[in-house]
């Protein structure tokens, strides 16, 4: 009998150590490598590697960031999985792409990925649209392509997908600034506390697919200039629409839940209200985020429970996707003793702002307690069933 019980704890604690987990940047995200060592996930502490330290199997991958979901999600596949990236036959006659970029061709994170071995996804900001994205892709068969991702239904490989001050039915931001100014040059906001030397020197756009290359002498200014003259700016391939409420209840006319995926989101906010049930930034508001959230704090162009943001995203946003019908994803508090699949399950919201939640903090970061909030995602990430 004993020796039975040490099989099975063996087992367990083998089967544990193989779950993925893979870290997924939002809008405006980089790579572990392209910001020297300022990390998207962590700041100046390095998420993945201080997770990895406390024993689990953690990946960080780094697509378009300021490409449309679609085509973030296809990166993020290859990234995982491996081979030459193909954002498909039809997608790319559609917008005028490059189908395969020569440039992007992967060995993998994570080979062994299969719905025998499915993956966890930890998303921020627009990430979490993307990890739905990549989940509606993988669950679908699409007609005339001739990649194995999207000719065939690869239903069961995401186990969980946990996002964090994500947009999942926009933000009025995005419409705000593509409506009133030029949106790719008045991207500061989006930027947090990135110093534009190392934006220049060593930030990558990725837009191969669309022919875009930024050139090694040209600045961020000149290339954002650029690229606000050609034409993605006009496009619905572009993460602009995405991240507009219309362009996100697009998405989300032709997304479900899946019945045996865990679900969880986490909102944020930094406001507090107004009598006049306007929002206006609170302590925990950094100064370069105010004009933003006020923005949203006392926009017309939504209903009052839309005021409550972190800056970036309206917090009501963030819960769980709701279509153009008004008819929600399944969801419900979260019931740490009741977890439940196909289910969106919301966690109380954190006062904390939109880049605050990822280590982004020039003053009065606790490193501690948001090393501590990881770790108790991926601890309970590996408890499920």
């Amino acid at each position: 009998m004993k020796k039975i019980l040490i099989i099975l704890l063996f087992s367990h604690l083998f089967s544990t150590g193989q779950q993925t987990i893979i870290l997924l940047h939002g809008f405006m995200g980089w790579g572990r490598d392209e910001m020297g060592k300022y990390y998207y996930w962590g700041g100046f502490t390095d998420l993945q590697k201080y997770l990895q330290d406390e024993g689990f199997n953690v990946y960080t991958v780094s697509v378009g960031p300021i490409s449309s979901n679609w085509d973030r999600a296809i990166e993020a596949y290859y990234q995982i999985k491996g081979g030459q990236v193909n954002y498909g036959v039809n997608h790319s006659e559609k917008y005028n792409l490059i189908q395969k970029p020569r440039q992007k061709k992967y060995k993998g994170l994570f080979k062994q990925w299969d719905d025998n071995n499915p993956i966890h996804i930890i998303a921020h900001s627009q990430g979490g649209q993307t990890a739905r994205m990549l989940e509606y892709i993988l669950e679908s068969k699409f007609d005339n392509e001739d990649s194995e991702l999207l000719s065939n239904n690869l239903e069961g490989m995401i186990k969980s997908i946990t996002t964090i001050a994500s947009p999942h039915n926009g933000t009025i931001l995005a419409d705000e600034i593509t409506e009133n100014l030029p949106f790719l040059r008045n991207m500061t906001p989006f930027f947090g506390t990135l110093e534009e030397s190392k934006i220049n020197n060593l930030y990558n756009f990725d837009l191969e697919q669309w022919g875009l290359v930024k050139f090694e002498e040209e600045s961020t200014k000149d290339y954002l200039n650029r690229l606000a003259n050609s034409p993605i700016i006009d496009s619905k391939n572009f993460s602009a629409w995405d991240l507009s409420i219309k362009g996100a209840k697009e998405f989300n006319d032709i997304y479900s839940s899946n019945k045996n995926v865990y679900y969880f989101s986490y909102p944020t906010y930094a406001t507090k209200e107004l009598k006049n049930k306007n929002h206006i930034p609170d302590i925990n508001m950094p100064l370069m985020a105010w004009i933003p959230s006020i923005i949203i704090g006392k926009s017309g162009k939504v209903t009052d429970d839309w005021h409550m943001n972190d800056g970036i995203v309206s917090t009501i946003s963030m819960k769980y996707p709701i279509n153009s019908k008004y008819e929600s994803e399944p969801n419900k508090l979260f019931q740490k003793d009741n977890i439940e699949k196909g289910v969106w399950q919301v966690m109380n919201p954190i006062n904390q702002d939109h880049h605050s939640v990822i280590g982004h903090k020039l003053m009065g970061l606790n490193d501690d307690n948001m090393k501590l909030f990881y770790k108790e995602i991926c601890t309970r990430l590996y408890q499920l069933d």
